[in-house]
């Protein structure tokens, strides 16, 4: 499955606008995102565009639904995902343990 099937599946569910937002966050492409590239920025863009999906307040997609929209096995997104929380919950103790409390 090529990029381009994968946006249009994603058009079709109404979600570019979400996939837009992290790609602008993240300074990735939607090609990329959608693609089958691994780099670190990449992978960090898609795992938090997965977990968006799966976390969505009105759609909440399951790990089977998400890896059908990117053509990738639900484990692959299920350990996406984890390591997205993994990392966020890491930068968060970051940033408390850095907080100054003058």
């Amino acid at each position: 499955m090529s990029s381009t099937t994968v946006i249009d599946a994603l058009d079709v569910r109404d979600l570019l606008g979400l996939v837009d937002h992290v790609c602008r966050a993240r300074g990735v492409t939607r090609e990329e995102v959608c693609g089958r590239g691994r780099t670190k920025a990449v992978a960090l863009a898609r795992h938090e565009l997965w977990w968006r999906l799966r976390h969505h307040p009105e759609m909440s997609f399951s790990y089977v639904e998400i890896g059908r929209l990117f053509d990738r096995h639900h484990t692959s997104v299920f350990a996406g995902i984890r390591a997205h929380e993994r990392a966020s919950a890491s930068h968060v103790t970051e940033v408390r343990s850095t907080a100054r409390f003058d």
